[in-house]
């Protein structure tokens, strides 16, 4: 296997869990600033992982207590998410943000320190087993009928049945193979600058002046911050927020539209000047790091978009950031990559036993990786197109809440029924659902809900529809969807939070058994039954 970060060392974890012998090649430095911070869902497929095979030390990765505890103190607690409008030299407009939280008393998602967790997942596969080989410098790599094999530059090569290459974008394989497709096949194209910071000040004191006006349901630094301008948004990760944290870490990564502010070329700023530049033009975040700085190095991409043409082939496989990536908004591609680690885990440990390592086998593993590359994809170029205007991202949110509130609900159930009765025969299902790699998969009329808004921001981005016309047809797709309840209060483009409450959740009991669509009832109540036994 090459790679060292999470993907690899968390599919090498759970391989020699079940009894695999596995070589883990980390052939270079990780980066410094690892994609996919947010634990949002990743958190989830940590549970069933440990507990699909056998692997309870990947469980620790799933709550922040559990983190805190055995892995390491530079953890993010999210108990809400903030998305905050700016415009260009203007305070910010408390008008124009929106705060989502989750129910009342559920355990927050963690925030990863990736440079601390990959580490420690690296740890864990070398003490079930694995033989990981740090520093050694690929420089050839090679698979067909007969197996697969691994050249370091020192002359040394390793031999294996199948290789998986999760190392990153520069992937051995995918240069010895030529995968790499050019152009990226995406509609999105953004470029990211990113950077560990300390320093960085509480919203709330960048809006003292003004406190009485903005009152948010949760203070803001429960949870992450998502700074949204015309063209690019801030993501604020905490990533001390709790009580037992001993530092003030966070994961700031500013994202900007690649088409619209393409790098320079040529010597020219540094990452650092340009966000500090970026951050200039809007006074509210100047207040926010006027103190900031950096605790290591800044990661900068030219764009954030590749793909490889395919991702399995005779004993090969690409999974995670070898296969491809798009965006990192809400870091959505960390979930989607556990979701392939979860799909191949289950069929190499089947090919060890049985000797049978062909394509056909891997060959549904290849579909999930594309259709999830294409549906982050969708959601990226939707969020970008956005941005030009607060009202045009609130529709947005909405349409994106409307599928997060229901899309983690498949997952709880076959994590549920796994316990109960150790059978796997939902989570092998969830493989093959329609819309895979959306954020509520499966789902008919989520999906017509979430390809419309898509075609309307589309449609703005083009010059062919105003954000205003189109926020308010997004507004009424939502209110008129029927597997949205409203209990769930999202018929009021004015809201300023959105938050389930224990009446939320009773009243959505309630209309699971009286109103909701017969494709989504049974699901809402098995979702709810996971979450009052502990789900």
């Amino acid at each position: 296997m090459l790679g060292g970060s999470l993907p690899a060392a968390t599919l090498a974890t759970v391989l020699a869990a079940g009894g695999a012998r596995v070589t883990v090649i980390d052939a270079a430095q990780p980066p410094p600033f690892p994609p996919g911070e947010m634990g949002v869902h990743a958190a989830g497929l940590f549970r069933v992982l440990a507990e699909r095979y056998k692997a309870p030390e990947l469980a620790r990765l799933a709550t922040v207590k559990d983190i805190h505890t055995h892995v390491t103190r530079t953890v993010g607690a999210e108990h809400c998410h903030s998305f905050v409008y700016h415009r260009e030299g203007r305070p910010q407009d408390p008008a124009e943000l929106l705060q989502v939280c989750p129910p009342k008393g559920a355990p927050p998602e963690p925030h990863f320190h990736r440079p601390d967790i990959d580490a420690y997942l690296l740890r864990c596969a070398r003490e079930r087993g694995a033989d990981v080989r740090r520093g050694g410098k690929v420089s050839g790599a090679a698979a067909g009928p007969d197996g697969a094999a691994v050249r370091l530059s020192d002359g040394t090569e390793v031999r294996a049945r199948y290789l998986v290459d999760a190392s990153g974008p520069d992937s051995p394989l995918v240069s010895a193979l030529g995968l790499r497709q050019e152009p990226a096949p995406f509609a999105t194209a953004s470029r990211t600058l990113a950077a560990h910071m300390t320093g960085v000040r509480p919203f709330a004191d960048a809006v003292a002046d003004r406190a009485a006006a903005y009152r948010p349901a949760l203070p803001w630094h429960r949870g992450s911050m998502h700074h949204l301008t015309d063209g690019a948004y801030l993501a604020v990760l905490p990533l001390g927020n709790h009580p037992d944290s001993t530092g003030g870490l966070f994961s700031v990564a500013l994202t900007l539209d690649a088409r619209r502010f393409p790098p320079r070329e040529g010597p020219g700023r540094t990452p650092e000047e340009e966000f500090r530049a970026f951050v200039a033009r809007f006074p509210t975040l100047v207040d926010q790091f006027a103190y900031a700085a950096a605790e290591g190095p800044w990661l900068a991409t030219e764009r954030n978009q590749y793909a490889a043409s395919r991702t399995v082939g005779d004993r090969w496989c690409l999974i995670g950031d070898a296969a491809g990536y798009v965006d990192p908004f809400i870091s959505r591609g960390l979930g989607l990559t556990l979701e392939a680690v979860n799909a191949l885990a289950r069929r190499l440990l089947d090919a060890v036993r049985d000797g049978d390592f062909s394509t056909e086998r891997f060959a549904e593993v290849g579909e999930l990786t594309r259709d999830q590359l294409a549906a982050n994809d969708e959601l990226a170029a939707m969020v970008h197109a956005s941005l030009c205007d607060p009202a045009l991202v609130r529709a947005v949110l909405f349409v994106l809440e409307a599928g997060f509130r229901f899309g983690g609900f498949p997952l709880l159930a076959a994590w549920s029924e796994l316990r109960s009765t150790g059978g796997d025969a939902a989570l092998r299902a969830l493989e093959t659902v329609p819309h895979r790699g959306h954020v509520f998969a499966g789902h008919e009329g989520y999906h017509r809900l979430f390809t419309a808004a898509g075609a309307t921001c589309a449609a703005v981005a083009a010059g062919e529809l105003d954000a205003r016309t189109a926020s308010e047809r997004i507004f009424r797709s939502v209110r008129e969807a029927e597997f949205v309840p409203a209990a769930f209060k999202l018929d009021d483009p004015a809201a300023r939070s959105l938050r389930i409450t224990p009446v939320t959740l009773l009243r959505l009991a309630l209309w699971s058994v009286t109103g909701a669509p017969k494709d989504i009832a049974p699901l809402v109540r098995a979702g709810i039954k996971s979450v009052l036994k502990g789900g």
